[in-house]
């Protein structure tokens, strides 16, 4: 998606381009002979033409991946349907990728010098057009390619897109609005989007998805959508489309319908029984928590909307909004393959939807008009984008997905639902139409990792702490371009990030500063950085999720008696089940705490001068990083359990996890005195 603003700054264009006529060669510029780019389309500021090294001519194209782009450069040429096609080119670099979209592709992990790819592919009866590419890898460097050939049979006569239907807006900020609309399916293939208002494009989109932004808070836009093919032609426009921004909120920061003012605070729930009564206790000391969550998961999919109702039922009666966090892809199996292997299954998906299409349908009925929040599949994406983004040349559009199976049951249907691909970018958009298709006030957005690409909160201990947040930025990007190639924006409010690694006192290392789970008060500031990077590049504010609600030891936080009749909070054995420690609450709300030997040095390290950071004697000082979380787009932090039966600390579910919180009320009662006096958005 391009913002208006980013249009705009060479002048207002037209709203339809000028046609180009068309020619009977497969390829445009097939050797880059024109010395110049003309009949390719390359990522901003990743493509040129040069004259060494080339491999015939004077000429060849240079494709200069960086660490968050791959370079890619298309042509979308004119086919028969029905016939075969050999696609061939000359490269030279690392990680060289040459495919057509949707048909077939391959690649070279390294060549010093030229050396030709060649695939093939057929296109069926409807076929009239193919997009080919050329990309490097992220971080891989500058790749070279040369005498780029598509034999086969030419295409037919130039023709129009049809035009595009059901325009709709699908969100708004004080600031933008985000449209969605259906491509036409007959005419020459659409191959790109303009977005006008009046006779002035606002917006250019590859995807049925666009985000207009840099408007007026409170301000009404009027729009439309035309669709163009490769050659340029375009439709006639749609039927317009009206929207208002909001007058303020829906953004990073301010107050919106679905989260407060405030930086607000969430707690894992599962309601009924001694968790009722522990939250109904708790709620005579002070305010609960804003929001209470609770799994929706693969392995129990017949009861989902049986699990809502009850979900928003309770947590209505509590004065918390609820929050469902739907993690159905992997079958309730923390499998690193199980959401790839699931999603292209049609009867797996035939399930899952017509379970989320019931879940939602429960959600509103419960709460009619009233916010409840959606958390999408956590760990998908991460796992996804982890093990198999480098065979799809890092882009989610090219993951194949069975969405169809979302027609096929029933919950989305052809013609007036949106026509979502199958694709790993159709399904992510399919599934947060259908949340909010069955729960029209749902507020939603899907969960990212720190570990999609690699982990490098302590890039910052090897690196300096200059090189190092660097570091962690690049990593932000690189995992940010992944997610808009699955178009995780469509019909979201927020981002969630959760944090691996918590819950690392079950692991009772010696030395912190050797293990990745341990973080200290600069890794939690790269991971705030790692978070607003990502956000920013999705236009989107940011909801922690599951951050591990267990403490540092030896705290000078007093306790109320009501947890602990001596005073104090005993420290936390890391042996226990449920009594581990964890840094996330020292570092969100702040704690001094005494410590000694390898945890001192660990805990006491402030390579970045945080000024909020101290440390004298044995005792070192944290203090609340709230305040940088709300300044870094964080508009909410929910917490919960960690890993295993770790750190709970609220009750969640049956059995020992009902008897009472497994730090012994720290965070609750950290929680309540920061909910006293919350920390206001920016």
């Amino acid at each position: 998606m391009i913002s208006s603003a980013a249009l705009l700054a060479g002048g207002l264009l037209a709203l339809a381009a000028p046609a180009r006529a068309d020619g009977t060669a497969p390829v445009v510029n097939s050797g880059f002979e024109t010395g110049d780019l003309t009949g390719w389309s390359c990522d901003p500021g990743t493509g040129a033409v040069v004259g060494s090294p080339v491999h015939s001519g004077a000429h060849a194209l240079a494709g200069a991946a960086t660490a968050s782009d791959d370079a890619q450069c298309t042509q979308t040429v004119a086919v028969q349907p029905n016939s075969t096609y050999t696609l061939s080119a000359y490269v030279q670099g690392s990680y060289v990728y040459l495919g057509a979209t949707d048909h077939s592709s391959t690649w070279t992990p390294s060549t010093n010098g030229w050396q030709q790819l060649t695939t093939s592919f057929s296109t069926d009866a409807s076929t009239t057009s193919v997009t080919l590419y050329l990309h490097g890898w992220y971080g891989q460097g500058t790749y070279f390619a040369d005498d780029v050939s598509l034999t086969g049979p030419g295409g037919g006569p130039a023709q129009s897109p049809a035009t595009p239907t059901g325009l709709t807006v699908t969100a708004t900020t004080a600031s933008s609005i985000s449209l969605a609309w259906t491509g036409p399916s007959t005419g020459s293939t659409a191959t790109s989007y303009q977005v006008g208002e009046g006779s002035t494009v606002v917006a250019t989109s590859g995807s049925t998805t666009a985000t207009v932004s840099g408007l007026a808070a409170g301000s009404s836009h009027t729009y439309t959508v035309t669709a163009l093919d490769a050659a340029g032609h375009a439709s006639a426009p749609s039927a317009p489309v009206s929207g208002v921004t909001q007058t303020s909120g829906g953004g990073p920061g301010g107050g919106s319908s679905w989260h407060p003012s405030y930086l607000s605070i969430g707690s894992v729930y599962t309601p009924g029984g001694n968790v009722d009564s522990f939250f109904s206790g708790l709620a005579t000391h002070g305010k609960l928590p804003d929001y209470g969550y609770e799994y929706l998961t693969g392995d129990d999919l017949p009861n989902w909307a049986a699990t809502t109702t009850t979900m928003v039922q309770h947590s209505e009666q509590l004065g918390m909004t609820r929050v469902m966090v739907e993690y159905g892809m992997n079958g309730n199996v923390d499998g690193t393959g199980v959401d790839y292997t699931n999603m292209q299954s049609a009867s797996w998906l035939t399930s899952y939807f017509q379970a989320l299409k019931n879940a939602a349908t429960a959600a509103n009925a419960a709460a009619p008009g009233k916010p409840v929040g959606w958390v999408i599949e956590p760990d998908m994406l991460g796992y996804l984008q982890q093990n198999y983004a480098a065979q799809y040349g890092g882009d989610a559009s090219k993951f194949p997905a069975a969405t169809s199976a979302a027609y096929a049951a029933g919950v989305l249907s052809s013609g007036s639902d949106p026509a979502f691909g199958d694709s790993l970018k159709g399904l992510v958009e399919a599934i947060g139409y259908t949340v909010k298709k069955y729960d029209p006030a749902a507020f939603l957005g899907w969960q990212v990792n720190t570990w999609g690409v690699r982990d490098a909160l302590k890039d910052t201990d090897t690196m300096g702490w200059t090189a190092g947040r660097q570091s962690v930025a690049s990593t932000g990007d690189q995992v940010a371009a992944f997610l808009k190639s699955a178009d995780i924006g469509y019909r979201a409010d927020f981002v969630a990030f959760d944090q691996w690694g918590q819950d690392f006192g079950i692991l009772r290392d010696p030395n912190p500063a050797a293990d990745v789970r341990y973080l200290n008060a600069a890794h939690w500031s790269n991971y705030l950085l790692y978070v607003q990077t990502i956000r920013q590049s999705l236009g989107l504010p940011a909801v922690l999720w599951q951050i591990a609600v267990g403490h540092l030891n030896s705290t000078h936080t007093p306790s109320p008696g009501y947890f602990n009749a001596s005073g104090s909070f005993p420290d936390l054995d890391n042996t226990t089940a449920e009594q581990n420690e964890d840094s996330a609450s020292t570092f969100f709300y702040g704690d001094s705490f005494t410590s000694s030997g390898n945890n001192l040095a660990f805990y006491g390290s402030n390579p970045g001068a945080d000024p909020k950071v101290s440390v004298s004697g044995s005792t070192v000082t944290w203090g609340s990083h709230l305040p940088e979380a709300a300044a870094a787009g964080v508009v909410a932090v929910l917490f919960g359990a960690g890993t295993g039966t770790s750190t709970y600390g609220v009750p969640e579910t049956s059995g020992t996890d009902q008897s009472g919180p497994g730090d012994f009320g720290y965070w609750a009662t950290r929680t309540q005195s920061y909910l006293a006096a919350p920390t206001p958005l920016p």
